[in-house]
């Protein structure tokens, strides 16, 4: 009878075992799992056990010039067959040109050296974009044609060259801007650049979202910049602010500068002219002065007088703008300059120059507009300065004045008549503050000036 109940129970121990096995085989434990990788059209395959893992990192390595993107699977999506395998899966690889070390320029400035960020970009320019990635060995096809080319046609134009997931957020109808298209390509690139310092284009603002990155994007050689205030180009005015930007649709000192930032059909009398505080020169045919001297003022290539000092120029030009617009005569914007420079500032006592010297006033100017303080030679530089930012040929003097010959700055100039004339604002300055009103030492004639002994040297 034991050995009966013996020889049941071994029967219902393999009963349950062959039941058991059967359900593990129906669920596939004892199947092999058989992962296929096609490569370039040739295929490797890996046959596997549930739940093992296969390195397929040498069938990753690509051919000079090429770049392993990722895997697709089946459903072509990218895919990371480094998973533990469950179930039988196909992979395919992606490879695609290599991407070049850095941007090469595929956008051009204009001549005046805008480079039009939120204007669209065509399919020619975007074509060029894509193919500068990859150093010119890639070229998408079906842009060259397209005036616009949105978020999506990019990316259907760029798939195959790079991985789904990062092509998928390139979505929208609507028509990409220049500056948006730089911003994606450099982007899908992995390039990034510092934050300009300066505008990179004069329609283009330092601060502006991927200004950089459209700076990368065009060729450096088109790059223009700008000093501050009015600038003739091509016979039109445009007026650069601060900021190295083209001004647009906005009126200075009764100039109108367009939509497009430029400012003509301004009809100026032949001469001095002064625009928005800078001084150029006017010829008889109506055109500017260019590279020349002129009564002793001398004209760059941009038509515009400098000191030589930008900084300078600006704080001059911020000065004598207001008074060019209050006054019609150069003499009544002579005699205002003057007062300006004689009620403006404060004395201190600074540098002190041997009878004769030189080449001191574009720096005594300087500190003089910018810190407000400064001794004779600064009063006068800073007349000096302003009268020469309105065409007269001043020329400051370094000497003695008085009886005691104590070092004194002022300032000359020549009249029509060939007449040397004397300005001293920061004598009279000093009677003014004095409570002595009666002086006037603008423009002293000879005999005039005799009073003070005013002594040039030999």
């Amino acid at each position: 009878m034991r050995t009966k109940n013996i020889l049941l129970s071994l029967v219902l121990i393999a009963a349950v075992a062959c039941l058991g096995l059967t359900v593990a085989a129906r669920a596939g434990l004892f199947a092999g799992v058989t992962l296929s990788f096609s490569v370039d059209g040739a295929v490797t395959e890996y046959d596997l056990k549930p739940g093992e893992t296969v390195d397929v990192s040498a069938l990753e390595a690509v051919g000079e010039g090429e770049r392993f993107i990722c895997w697709l699977g089946e459903d072509g999506a990218s895919a990371d067959p480094g998973q533990p395998a469950e179930t039988d899966a196909s992979y395919t690889a992606l490879i695609g040109p290599a991407l070049a070390d850095a941007m090469q320029p595929w956008l051009e400035y204009d001549g005046l050296g805008r480079i039009y960020p939120d204007s669209p970009v065509t399919g020619e320019e975007l074509s060029r974009g894509a193919s500068a990635l990859f150093g010119g060995a890639w070229a998408p096809e079906g842009l060259e044609g397209m005036a616009g080319v949105s978020a999506s046609q990019l990316a259907a134009a760029l798939e195959g060259v790079f991985a789904p997931e990062e092509l998928a957020g390139l979505t929208g109808e609507t028509a990409l801007t220049r500056i948006e298209a730089a911003v994606i390509l450099t982007s899908l690139a992995g390039w990034s650049y510092p934050a300009p310092e300066s505008a990179p284009a004069p329609d283009l603002a330092a601060d502006t979202p991927g200004a950089a990155a459209l700076a990368a994007c065009a060729a450096s050689d088109g790059a223009k910049s700008y000093a501050p205030g009015p600038v003739i180009i091509d016979g039109a005015f445009y007026y650069v602010g601060d900021d190295g930007l083209f001004v647009t649709d906005t009126e200075i000192d009764g100039m109108y500068y367009s939509e497009d930032g430029s400012c003509t059909g301004e009809d100026f009398e032949p001469g001095f002219v002064n625009i928005a505080g800078y001084l150029y020169y006017v010829n008889q045919d109506g055109s500017f002065a260019f590279d020349e001297t002129i009564g002793g003022i001398s004209f760059g290539p941009d038509g515009r007088y400098s000191s030589g000092n930008a900084e300078l120029d600006a704080l001059v030009a911020e000065v004598l703008a207001p008074i060019c617009a209050e006054y019609e005569t150069r003499d009544e914007m002579l005699r205002a300059a003057y007062d300006y420079a004689r009620d403006s500032f404060e004395y201190l006592r600074r540098n002190y120059y041997s009878v004769g010297e030189t080449g001191w006033e574009v720096e005594e100017a300087y500190t003089m507009f910018s810190t407000g303080r400064g001794n004779c030679y600064n009063y006068a530089a800073a007349f000096w300065a302003l009268a020469r930012g309105l065409g007269y040929d001043a020329v400051a003097v370094s000497g003695t004045m008085g009886w005691d010959y104590e070092p004194h700055g002022w300032v000359t100039i020549v009249n029509a008549e060939g007449e040397r004339l004397t300005y001293d604002c920061e004598t009279e300055m000093a009677y003014r503050r004095d409570g002595e009103y009666g002086k006037d030492m603008f423009a002293m004639v000879w005999w005039f000036a005799a009073g003070w002994n005013y002594y040039y040297g030999v």
